[in-house]
């Protein structure tokens, strides 16, 4: 059965538009999904002619003559480049001509595309980056925001936590399926008295809202344990978490490779290990989800791939674009912001500096007796 079509942005990768059309048409072709290539129409042609291909109902052109790069402000490109492949693929959407848009690259450039052209859900400031975190026999971590907000507000991590609940509960794959994804902020303790002002006042909401399973904080140590199935953060402490993880593990196998070089024995050793290994990176660390990363947020659908994407990337990258819109997520999501009452939130952020305020007045009046 045929699928509903996708809007390809294939110019903002940092190894070219081949690159991003080669992964992409096999997927097309492989599970039957319908493309719209965004970019500049004369190279693609080129490229989908050594491939033996060209323009038909499964694979269309869209001609999008600029590039956004990673150098550029987002907002001043998008405003400046009305003709940018993102922005272009994302008025695609718009126009009803596909349904969801994928695309590597500039992400600050991506959510400032998809907000400007298709505007954002109910109740939502700022879209957020979902990236699913393997675990050892457990279902994958939704960590969100991954990247998209530097810094964010209460409201924020709330509305972060509603949609990371749902793209949880319908993002793992059957074995691991959550009825009620357990949901918690990420902070400097577990304690409730520990993290910002924001992050406590975001945990008084959370903690207050019955349909949602909060289960208070995680420390950064949690989150490869089975504590929670979403962490929910701003995106400059998320992109902290993920770029640490993944220096993390290339430090361990420096140091390995450079331990096991001190005896024959462990260059041995190591020589068998490789299998299991590479078994390991390829089924946990290279899976299909791990290809891209949804930006939850948006009235569209909208996929994030790594600006160093290969082949490999675009080819299940646009897997997940599909299974997310074929899944009606967004949708899903949208109810879910409709159940949120901001200005009880807000009642909630005043009472709560209400009672710091009676508190702090009776330390004072505490210490004026005190000192007579």
């Amino acid at each position: 059965m045929e699928r509903k079509r996708i809007a390809v942005d294939v110019m903002g990768g940092d190894f070219g538009s081949s690159v991003a059309i080669k992964g992409t048409v096999k997927a097309a072709k492989d599970f039957n999904i319908p493309v719209i290539l965004v970019g500049n129409e004369e190279e693609i042609l080129s490229t989908l002619k050594n491939l033996g291909e060209e323009p038909s109902s499964l694979i269309e052109v869209q001609h999008a003559p600029d590039v956004i790069t990673m150098e550029e402000s987002p907002s001043l490109a998008i405003r400046g480049k009305r003709k940018a492949s993102i922005r272009v693929a994302f008025e695609v959407v718009k126009e009803g001509r596909a349904f969801g848009v994928m695309g590597p690259g500039n992400t600050g450039a991506l959510m400032a595309a998809g907000i400007a052209v298709c505007g954002t859900l109910p109740g939502i400031q700022r879209p957020a980056i979902a990236s699913r975190i393997p675990r050892i026999d457990k279902s994958p971590l939704i960590l969100l925001d991954s990247g998209a907000n530097v810094d964010c507000n209460k409201n924020q991590l709330i509305t972060f936590a509603l949609m990371g609940s749902v793209f949880a509960s319908v993002a793992y794959e059957n074995e691991y399926k959550k009825e009620s994804p357990r949901v918690a902020l990420l902070s400097n303790g577990e304690e409730l008295c520990k993290g910002t002002e924001i992050i406590r006042g975001a945990a008084l909401y959370l903690s207050k809202k019955k349909d949602l399973n909060f289960i208070g904080y995680v420390e950064g140590r949690g989150i490869m344990r089975d504590i929670a199935d979403v962490v929910v953060c701003d995106g400059f402490v998320g992109n902290v978490v993920l770029k640490t993880m993944e220096g993390m593990v290339t430090f361990i196998f420096d140091l390995l490779k450079k331990s096991v070089k001190k005896s024959i024995l462990g260059s041995f050793g190591l020589f068998l290990a490789k299998p299991v290994i590479k078994s390991i990176f390829k089924e946990k660390l290279s899976t299909p989800e791990n290809a891209s990363a949804p930006l939850l947020g948006l009235n569209y659908p909208a996929m994030v791939l790594h600006g160093s994407s290969k082949e490999d990337a675009f080819y299940y990258g646009l897997k997940s674009t599909s299974d997310f819109v074929e899944g009606n997520i967004t949708d899903m999501i949208k109810e879910a912001l409709l159940e949120v009452d901001f200005d009880s939130n807000a009642n909630l952020e005043a009472n709560m500096w209400k009672e710091i305020e009676n508190d702090l007045r009776k330390k004072r009046n505490n210490k004026e007796k005190e000192n007579g």
